[in-house]
């Protein structure tokens, strides 16, 4: 195949493209063509489907709480790795969804609507691939 690149340093290279693109402008295009209310029904309802399929339909809210802090990385790994940066803004998003001590659905909706587009589109997407396994 002569001088083509092979996959790993093509897809690092595209990678790193989008990345730091992304980061530069500080979100994804397009907020005004997606409304965050139908994309924050859809990923409830996701996780109602799953709870539902495990028996655990009180435990939704919860679902939702792992997953969504989950993209900043698992907690025991932050506080093994040091990283306080990292840490403090898990706690923060933890904090930001609960209520006189309980998860709250008005609580995560409010802050699904203050998270980057590309944060909530990835959700979206996890909530999607999640409740996919389950059929």
């Amino acid at each position: 195949m002569g001088n083509a690149p092979n996959n790993k340093t093509r897809k690092r290279s595209i990678r790193s493209k989008i990345t730091r693109y992304i980061i530069k402008k500080h979100d994804i295009c397009c907020e005004k063509d997606i409304d965050r209310n139908i994309v924050i029904k859809e990923i409830f309802a996701k996780y109602k489907e799953q709870a539902r399929f495990l028996n655990e339909e009180g435990e939704y809210l919860n679902y939702i709480n792992n997953d969504l802090i989950v993209f900043i990385g698992y907690k025991v790994d932050l506080e093994k790795n040091k990283d306080e940066e990292g840490l403090k803004l898990w706690m923060e998003l933890d904090r930001r969804m609960y209520k006189d001590n309980r998860i709250s659905s008005s609580k995560i909706i409010k802050l699904l609507h203050k998270v980057p587009l590309y944060y909530l589109m990835s959700f979206l997407g996890l909530a999607t691939y999640k409740a996919s396994l389950i059929k």
